[in-house]
């Protein structure tokens, strides 16, 4: 599974995970120049606010089988291809051990593979870059700001 591509699990639930937000939040603090936006992401669960799950397909099916989890807005949102926030479709997939649970025992599987993982860092390491570029831009400025004798 990518980040920002269209993924489709063996129950026919085609979704993404999209970065977008994240994105924007890394122009926004290179348009503005401010290094304060991205400070607070430190870790790989820090981009997690970051990132959403869009399904674009079989989100009737998973409806059905996730309803004792979904709420009447993550619902809609399922129904009219809304963007949902990461941490709350993961929540999707709370279960008894004791239950089969293929979109969930997938969503999983695929969410801890090394190739995920990999994919995290990547943009964490995309933040920490943005920020050491922002701080020695601003340092720059800093030591241009003489005053005359």
């Amino acid at each position: 599974m990518d980040l920002d591509k269209i993924f489709t699990l063996k129950t026919g639930v085609a979704f993404k995970i999209s970065t977008d937000r994240l994105q924007a939040l890394i122009a926004h603090a290179i348009q503005h120049r401010q290094l304060s936006s991205l400070t607070d992401i430190r870790g790989i669960t820090d981009l997690y606010p970051y990132l959403s799950v869009v399904v674009y397909e079989g989100s009737d099916e998973l409806i059905k089988r996730r309803q004792r989890w979904l709420s009447q807005p993550m619902k809609k949102a399922l129904i009219t291809k809304q963007f949902i926030p990461f941490d709350y479709f993961c929540k999707l997939f709370w279960r008894n051990l004791d239950e089969e649970d293929p979109d969930g025992d997938e969503w999983q599987q695929l969410i801890a593979t090394d190739h995920f993982y990999f994919q995290l860092t990547t943009l964490l390491n995309r933040v920490r870059i943005t920020e050491r570029n922002l701080q020695q831009t601003s340092d720059a400025s800093a030591g241009l700001n003489f005053e005359s004798a």
